[in-house]
């Protein structure tokens, strides 16, 4: 019985898979940080009125931003190939999340959305997803509409 010789595999650099992740945080802490800087620079910052969610919102975000980055900086023994379906299919569901909402609104548009990249993400949990990706739109809207008196488009449910 004759055996064949297995091809030799390249060798895989160390940080090789551990690039994905990292550039993904650098990129939402550059872009959250954009955001924070042009929320904070518009006007005074009184605790009253509108100005103050987003500043919470985006402080929050670059701060999970920056904690991401570093837990992805401290990835240095853990190599997986790099993929890019993660990062490229929330893109795309942010991208489609911003043009439902005009038309299907807050609720359905986020609750879309959150079910569409948990599975990008991998989640494989379709029970614990879609109760999350109810819940929570619904629960943001009721408090920014009812309790702050911000706007969000109701979209096709009468709430």
């Amino acid at each position: 019985m004759a055996t064949t010789a297995e091809p030799e595999q390249p060798a895989r650099r160390p940080d090789e898979g551990r690039r994905t992740g990292a550039i993904v945080a650098g990129v939402l802490l550059v872009v959250g940080a954009f955001l924070l800087w042009t929320a904070a620079r518009d006007g005074d910052l009184d605790l009253q009125g509108p100005r103050l969610a987003p500043l919470v919102v985006t402080a929050a975000w670059v701060a999970i931003a920056a904690a991401y980055l570093v837990k992805e900086a401290a990835k240095r023994t853990k190599a997986e190939p790099m993929s890019w379906r993660a990062p490229t299919g929330v893109a795309a569901a942010l991208v489609g999340f911003a043009i439902a909402l005009e038309y299907a609104g807050f609720v359905v548009s986020a609750a879309v959305f959150f079910v569409v990249t948990a599975r990008f993400l991998g989640s494989r949990n379709w029970i614990r997803d879609v109760v999350v990706a109810i819940a929570l739109p619904l629960a943001i809207y009721l408090a920014f509409t009812r309790l702050l008196d911000l706007f969000l488009p109701a979209g096709v449910l009468p709430l």
